[in-house]
């Protein structure tokens, strides 16, 4: 891990967490460590270096967070076998779902 980070990159988290914090009322800390990796992609900072940035910019703003790879694009749907048919027995929801 880091610790030289830029002022362009730490001012970039800070305002992609309030963006986030004010648009949805709660911080997806993995997309949101997505975006400003792709948006700083000349610093060549690791998605996990951004994501703690990200959840130290989500505790001073004091918003809740959610760890969640669905929103990005990462996990495939269903079984990976068929993207078209979800899994068997595989509960299938419109919007995300929060097990809170």
């Amino acid at each position: 891990m880091r610790y030289d980070y830029s002022t362009r990159l730490r001012d970039d988290v800070n305002s992609a967490a309030e963006r986030a914090f004010k648009t949805a009322g709660i911080i997806n800390i993995t997309a949101t460590a997505e975006q400003v990796r792709v948006r700083n992609l000349a610093e060549n900072v690791a998605l996990e270096d951004i994501e703690y940035l990200v959840l130290q910019a989500a505790q001073l703003l004091g918003a809740a967070i959610e760890f969640d790879a669905l929103s990005n694009g990462l996990a495939l749907p269903g079984n990976g076998i068929d993207a078209e048919e979800p899994a068997i027995g595989a509960p299938t929801f419109s919007q995300p779902v929060s097990i809170q």
